[in-house]
């Protein structure tokens, strides 16, 4: 079986891996480079049980262990570790600090400070290194006879009943495969002139981040932080420390247009700048750090919040996985899991009936 899996994200690189374990190398086409947009500049945050309210839960109570798992398997150092997770207010202009300050980690010592409390403890929530799991990921698969090929996906090839796909269109060449995954996260959507349009529209929502480099050790507590402007604005960023030294600070989602290249995502410089500041706040740690990177994603979101994950409808040989939204990377062991089941024993173990890209089409 020949499978070509169009994105270079940790989605695509996750089947990618999935489909290798089970003996079925693949051939992944990114037109950036491996992780070059959302998987390499997202987060990493994991939780177990924060979306048991709706359909996402099982899957992510599944894939939040399969991290754990992948953490001791996977030879790469992905820097995956259990964290606490705290909410966090905050105000500008407020200098007595928190009301519970004694109780406090000692690096949450900043004066603007309000309120803390408990979110998240080591039994529900943990981090990982999305570039670093996204390169690991494709590195074993390659390890299994997979490759990857950059360049631009121009088209699908079908057989002369053109329900049935035969290849991808490549910079001008065809590459054969029965099988086509399309994983381009928010470029999803220029599949679907390739698909007859039988597959949803995925939108791109811009979020911004930035990396610090402090100069004192700041501990491992993931935080959710509400801060509000003396003009009474109020914003909210999210701040994840890493193991090696580095603190992630994201947040500031926007709805500037997607560009059609992820190389040629901008970045908004006011918003990393009050991420910055935001986390001077909290943190007298944080206040002399050196900002070392500045940048910008798109999340890939469907109509209805869901992600897109399965067959498409009326097309032998074509699948989608995508829309995971701020919940991609948490999620992407289990859907590669689950792609890789579907390709190759056409159904899956885990219930992906919510997530059909058909869903969209039912009267």
């Amino acid at each position: 079986m020949k499978v070509v899996i169009c994105g270079g994200g940790i989605i695509g690189c996750s089947t990618a891996y999935h489909l290798s374990l089970r003996g079925t190398p693949c051939t992944v086409v990114e037109k950036c480079a491996i992780a070059c947009a959302a998987s390499g500049k997202a987060g990493g945050f994991l939780a177990r049980d924060w979306s048991n309210h709706y359909e996402l839960g099982p899957i992510s109570t599944e894939s939040f262990d399969m991290h754990d798992r992948l953490s001791k398997t996977l030879p790469q150092k992905t820097d995956y570790r259990r964290i606490d997770t705290l909410q966090v207010s905050a105000r500008e202009g407020h200098t007595s600090g928190p009301r519970n300050k004694d109780s406090l980690p000692s690096w949450l010592d900043g004066e603007s400070l309000i309120d803390i409390g408990e979110m998240g403890t080591t039994k529900t929530t943990a981090q990982v290194h999305p570039y670093k799991l996204t390169h690991a990921f494709i590195e074993e698969a390659e390890k299994k006879g997979s490759e990857v090929r950059i360049g631009t996906v121009e088209n699908i090839q079908f057989n002369e009943d053109g329900d049935t796909v035969t290849g991808v269109l490549v910079d001008g060449k065809v590459i054969e495969a029965d099988v086509v995954v399309i994983a381009m996260g928010p470029w999803s959507h220029q599949a679907a002139k390739w698909l007859y349009h039988k597959i949803p529209e995925i939108k791109g929502q811009r979020a911004h981040s930035i990396t610090l480099k402090p100069q004192d050790d700041v501990k491992s507590h993931a935080l959710f932080v509400e801060y509000s402007l003396k003009r009474g604005e109020r914003k909210s960023s999210e701040i994840y420390p890493r193991p090696d030294g580095e603190v992630y600070v994201c947040g500031l989602s926007d709805h500037e247009p997607l560009p059609l290249d992820p190389a040629e995502v901008k970045v908004k410089t006011a918003s990393c700048d009050l991420l910055q500041e935001m986390a001077r706040k909290v943190s007298k740690s944080l206040e002399s750090a050196q900002r070392e990177v500045s940048q910008a994603c798109y999340l890939p979101v469907s109509s209805d919040g869901l992600p897109v994950i399965g067959k498409v409808a009326g097309i032998h040989g074509a699948y989608m996985a995508a829309g995971h939204s701020c919940w991609g990377i948490l999620n992407a062991p289990v859907t590669g899991f689950a792609m890789a089941e579907l390709i190759l024993d056409g159904k899956s173990s885990i219930n992906l009936e919510p997530f059909s890209p058909g869903r969209f089409h039912r009267s």
